[in-house]
């Protein structure tokens, strides 16, 4: 995601439909894995990935009809930056 705002990466390329969907996937077991653990706080940072998992592959389908990721975004009212997590208190070090 640190490719924002100009497009959803997979490697060092842009990302197709079916590798969005499949960080989906892992994006829907970092939630379960998150909520387990009780880290509330990483909500933000789900939702956001969320919402590019969700929309690049819609942008890939209609890129001729806007004029870049960004336009796409802002369109859309999305997230220009997906916010890291905070890290657990007790990963902190003291």
């Amino acid at each position: 995601m640190h490719e924002l705002p100009a497009g959803v990466l997979w490697g060092a390329d842009g990302a197709t439909p079916a590798q969005c969907a499949e960080m989906l996937d892992g994006l829907d077991e970092f939630a379960r894995t998150c909520a387990r653990l009780g880290l509330d706080d990483h909500t933000g940072f789900i939702e956001e990935c969320r919402w590019h998992f969700d929309h690049y592959p819609h942008y890939l389908s209609r890129r001729r009809h806007v004029a870049d990721y960004p336009t796409y975004i802002r369109n859309r009212r999305g997230p220009m930056r997906v916010s890291s997590p905070p890290t657990p208190d007790w990963l902190r070090r003291r």
